[in-house]
């Protein structure tokens, strides 16, 4: 006799990480081709999804006050 066959497993569903709302001043960059976007106004969207070269603009860190 074969060994019985174990139920498949199922995957956990996986949430898209949640995204900021662009606030001023906030800076994004493309990993592509370095183009820099700066936040001037606020548009009141919930999420943000700028996209430069086919791929999503990373949000850059703030630089170290001296």
């Amino acid at each position: 006799m074969a060994p019985a066959k174990k139920p498949a497993m199922k995957k956990p569903a996986v949430k898209p990480a949640k995204k900021a709302a662009a606030r001023v001043g906030s800076k994004y960059s493309c990993a592509d081709c370095g183009l820099v976007v700066v936040v001037d106004e606020d548009c009141g969207c919930a999420t943000v999804d700028l996209v430069c070269c086919g791929t999503p603009m990373k949000k850059k860190r703030a630089a170290c006050k001296k």
